[in-house]
Parts: structure tokens; C-alpha cells; sequence
């Protein structure tokens, strides 16, 4: 009797899995990763808001006078991000070694933007002509080192490019840390609080891809880990720009009696 329950527990557990079979979906059919998650979904929510924060921002800019280039920088950096993170949704090789491409590109202008707020706030210093043309001028070499990896190399061109984007973030996020420590300290109020998080969110950075370099040595590390860090990454930039917006736009309503630069 035994036997014979076992045998139609196994024949019951085929119909039910048998008709499972049929109903999943095979996404990448549809051109789209078969490795989306909510995290995917989670982090192309976290960088688009964050970027309309950002525009908030960047409206009252005339309460916080850190320059133009700055503020530019500072919104390059959501916009490009937001790129970097909508190439998840497809699953084609070329497209994935483009969005690393634009997340090079976050990388440098994020630690350009706090490295030049660093200065002006910290230093006391002007941002010279040609020290902002650095950023656009370093932005401007990766196309071609891809283009180069893109004849040369094909087959590797999306894990060599995901390997130099690692690279600049664990960079700029070294850098980036300092400056924001500097910044956090150097301020007072909700400034210190868009500094905080701003340092954060560098952190979350660097082990993100720290955490990468160690999964391609081979070292076992549970993806699910680096899923959690990159969200967070995410989470904690849009609280800074959400503070910094908010502020921002508080102060203007105060001083001039409208919610925003209209010029």
C-alpha cells in the first residue's frame, strides 16, 4: 500500500507540473533578459524619479550656487544612469555593451560633479574653462575604446566593457566618498543630510561592483547580494535629490515668492 501511494503521489505531482510547463514564458523571445527582477523594475523607478528631483533641483538653482557645470554634471549623471539601467529589459549583446557605455559615463560625471562642488564649497576655488571640458573629454574616449573592442574583439565586447565599467565606478565612488565626507562636514542642515546620502549611495557603489570583480575571480557570491546593493545604490541617491529638491525649493518659495527658476 505504500508502494502503490507513492506511485500515485509521483502521477499526481506530473499532471500538476506537466501544465506549468506549458504556461511559462519564455522572455527572451520577446528580446527582453531572462534575468529581470524587481530589482530591475525597483532601480528604473529609483534613477527616473530621482532625475525629475533632479530637474526640480536645478530649477531653484540660484538658492545653492555651486556653477553651472555642476549642476549639469549632476543631471547627466541621473540621466545617463536612468539609460544604463532601461538596456536591462533587452537581452541583446549589443545593447548590453551600449548600456555599460552610459553607466561609464554616470561614473564620470558624478565624481566630476561632487569633485567640482569639493572645490567651490571646500577649496574656495572657480572651476576653470578647461577643467570642465576633463569630464565630456574623458566621456568622449570610451565610444572609441568600444568601437576598437567592437572590431578587435567582438565575443568579449559586453563583459570586457561590464569589467571597464566596474572599474569607474569603484573609482569614482572612491573618490566620490571623500569629497561627499568633506562636503557633509563642511555644511550645515539638510545639506549635510543630501551629503550623507549622497556618501551612501557611493558606498553602495563601490561594493556593487566590488562585490562584481570578486564574482568573475570565481569567489562565490550570491547574486541576490549584489540585486539588494545595486537597489539601495538607487534608494539612497533618490533621498539626497529628494531632500536637496525639496529644500531647494522651499528656500525659493520663501525668498522670492515662487517655486522655481523660471530663466
Amino acid at each position: 500500500m505504500i508502494f502503490a501511494d507513492r506511485n500515485s503521489l509521483c502521477r499526481k505531482q506530473y499532471v500538476v507540473l506537466k501544465p506549468m510547463k506549458i504556461i511559462m514564458v519564455n522572455l527572451a523571445q520577446y528580446g527582453i533578459e531572462e534575468s529581470i527582477g524587481s530589482h530591475v523594475i525597483l532601480s528604473n523607478f529609483f534613477w527616473w524619479i530621482s532625475l525629475v528631483f533632479a530637474v526640480i533641483a536645478y530649477r531653484n538653482r540660484r538658492i545653492w550656487k555651486i556653477g553651472n557645470i555642476s549642476w549639469i554634471l549632476l543631471l547627466l549623471t541621473f540621466v545617463c544612469f536612468g539609460i544604463r539601467e532601461l538596456g536591462h529589459f533587452s537581452n541583446s549583446p549589443f545593447i548590453g555593451s551600449i548600456r555599460y557605455i552610459f553607466g561609464i559615463w554616470a561614473a564620470i560625471f558624478m565624481t566630476s560633479a561632487f569633485y567640482f562642488i569639493y572645490m567651490i564649497i571646500c577649496q574656495q576655488k572657480k572651476i576653470s574653462r578647461l577643467l570642465t571640458y576633463i569630464p565630456f573629454g574623458l566621456a568622449l574616449i570610451f565610444p572609441v575604446i568600444w568601437l576598437y573592442l567592437d572590431i578587435s574583439t567582438p565575443g568579449n565586447l559586453k563583459n570586457i566593457m561590464s569589467s571597464i565599467e566596474g572599474l569607474a565606478w569603484i573609482f569614482g565612488s572612491s573618490i566620490s566618498i571623500f569629497t561627499t565626507y568633506m562636503l557633509g562636514t563642511s555644511t550645515t542642515g539638510d545639506f549635510t543630510r543630501v551629503f550623507m546620502f549622497f556618501q551612501f549611495s557611493a558606498y553602495a557603489a563601490l561594493m556593487w561592483k566590488f562585490l562584481g570583480f570578486l564574482e568573475i575571480t570565481g569567489y562565490p557570491m550570491p547574486y541576490s547580494i549584489r540585486e539588494i546593493i545595486e537597489t539601495l545604490f538607487g534608494v539612497f541617491a533618490l533621498i539626497a535629490m529628494y531632500i536637496l529638491a525639496r529644500m531647494l525649493k522651499n528656500l525659493s518659495k520663501k525668498l522670492y515668492g515662487d517655486y522655481g527658476h523660471k530663466g
